[in-house]
């Protein structure tokens, strides 16, 4: 049984488009399958617990969406335990984990992919837990600008617009402009595998399962997924208008080589910051002042290369 769990509003409708599509396609019609709309925010992972429980043969969970519909599927059958192949036919603003896991872009490409061949992937993602709940990610975590930023870009006025023009992923950038102009960095303690560091004047600090976020912003390159540890990238201590030129640079990754960036790693990372502050879980937001970062002891097994 193949389950299709779709976002129709996700990248300003193109999430249905691309299902309207697929549904089209002689290979989609001969399945045995069931379809799962979402209606609100948080349905996704409502439904992906739902089969989880109660569909005894699941051939692989296909979610068309956003990298936020990903997330809430993900969430909805990481707590069970089961290893349900997984595949993701990108339809949002950003479709930051197609880049990572280095999918097909086409649907139809990916879906034949999906049903001929047997090729399985293990992605390993990673769990958050913030005030007692533990949530999963699969693409990064951060708190400081990028937060900030993500926050900024959900809730633009310009996000429905780019998007019904195919650019979708330039919200970030005005967002990021935006924020240039008002945040102010914090203080931030940061205890990796034991050994705490603490950053005085924290821009942004990241935690990637691989290096892309923002819709294709190589936020950090050394990231590369597996199941030893995470990449952090932070960067501390730079002046703002020098950050306008790491983020000239962000899209090639070539914001590494300034001075104010630091690359680490680590499997088990504790961040807390001097304040409440913004936190992004694959650009879903939360405000936090302490929280826990681990390696999830079981991978997503990601079908569709």
């Amino acid at each position: 049984m193949y389950i299709f769990i779709i976002n129709p509003i996700a990248g300003n409708g193109r999430g249905n488009k691309v299902f309207q599509r697929l549904k089209k396609l002689d290979l989609y019609r001969t399945l045995e399958r069931e379809e799962h709309i979402t209606m609100y925010k948080g349905h996704a992972k409502k439904i992906a617990q739902e089969i989880i429980t109660s569909t005894e043969k699941i051939t692989a969970i296909i979610v068309i969406g956003g990298d936020g519909t990903l997330n809430e599927v993900v969430n909805g059958i990481s707590q069970s335990g089961k290893l349900v192949p997984i595949s993701y036919i990108a339809a949002g603003s950003g479709n930051d984990f197609r880049r990572g896991a280095n999918l097909p872009q086409n649907p139809t490409t990916i879906l034949k992919n999906i049903l001929t061949q047997k090729e399985e992937r293990s992605y390993w993602y990673g769990n958050c837990e913030i005030n007692n709940e533990i949530i999963s990610f699969v693409n990064c975590v951060g708190v400081g600008f990028d937060a900030v930023v993500a926050d900024q870009a959900n809730r633009s006025i310009f996000k429905k617009i780019l998007n019904k023009i195919g650019l979708g992923k330039f919200v970030y950038v005005i967002a990021l402009i935006y924020e240039l102009i008002f945040y102010r960095p914090l203080s931030v303690k940061v205890k990796i595998d034991g050994k705490l560091q603490i950053f005085e004047q924290c821009f942004l600090l990241t935690v990637s399962n691989q290096p892309y976020f923002g819709g294709g912003m190589k936020i950090n390159p050394y990231a590369n997924n597996n199941q030893n540890h995470f990449s952090l990238l932070v960067v501390d201590r730079i002046s703002k208008w020098k950050v306008l030129f790491l983020f000239i640079t962000v899209f090639i990754g070539k914001h590494i080589h300034f001075k104010e960036v630091n690359i680490l790693s680590g499997k088990n990372i504790q961040i807390e910051p001097s304040e409440v502050a913004t936190f992004q879980i694959d650009g879903e937001i939360k405000r936090i002042d302490y929280c826990v970062i681990k390696k999830q002891p079981f991978p997503l097994k990601v079908k569709g290369y």
